[in-house]
């Protein structure tokens, strides 16, 4: 609130009537005047800032200093941040080949894999096969075995041997 009291003591504004031709924009004068607002000069505000800015004026190199300092401390933030990011990059790119590489590994070997179950099913239906072809030759030979053996009973009787007599004399 103080300061604002003393910028309205600085910058009172009062009405000064000045001709139109004296701001040099014609030599004809207009018959309306402009109206000028000017601060009124207070000589001892004047006096305070000119010593603050006297001796504040030591002050700027310091300041100039500190702000090519905080300049350069943000470009090398900068920089680094710009390597970083593309550190970011490069390293999002290797894991996308990365995972590219993966990617095909991995549907390589689900293929091999696709491809060994269809071999292994191939294998194990002609083994199937062979089985059932080889139970069907063993029922056929079976069926002729048991032929074989009713021919050989029915055909070739064989009846039990009988004690031969021999001459020989009794008594």
């Amino acid at each position: 609130m103080e300061q604002v009291q003393r910028l309205a003591s600085i910058c009172t504004l009062q009405d000064e009537v000045v001709p139109f031709s004296t701001f040099g924009v014609g030599k004809s004068r207009p018959t309306n005047n402009v109206t000028v607002l000017a601060p009124s000069i207070d000589s001892a505000a004047i006096d305070r800032t000119t010593s603050k800015e006297i001796s504040s004026a030591g002050k700027w190199p310091g300041l100039l200093e500190r702000v090519r300092g905080a300049a350069h401390y943000i470009r090398e933030v900068e920089d680094r941040a710009q390597e970083q990011e593309l550190r970011v990059q490069e390293i999002l790119e290797q894991v996308q080949a990365d995972m590219q590489e993966a990617s095909a590994k991995v549907q390589d070997a689900e293929q091999r894999a696709r491809d060994v179950q269809v071999h292994a099913s191939k294998l194990i239906q002609a083994a199937e096969e062979r089985a059932n072809m080889a139970e069907k030759r063993a029922a056929v030979a079976e069926a002729w075995l048991i032929q074989i053996s009713q021919t050989i009973e029915t055909e070739f009787v064989i009846e039990p041997a009988v004690p031969k007599q021999t001459g020989t004399i009794s008594k």
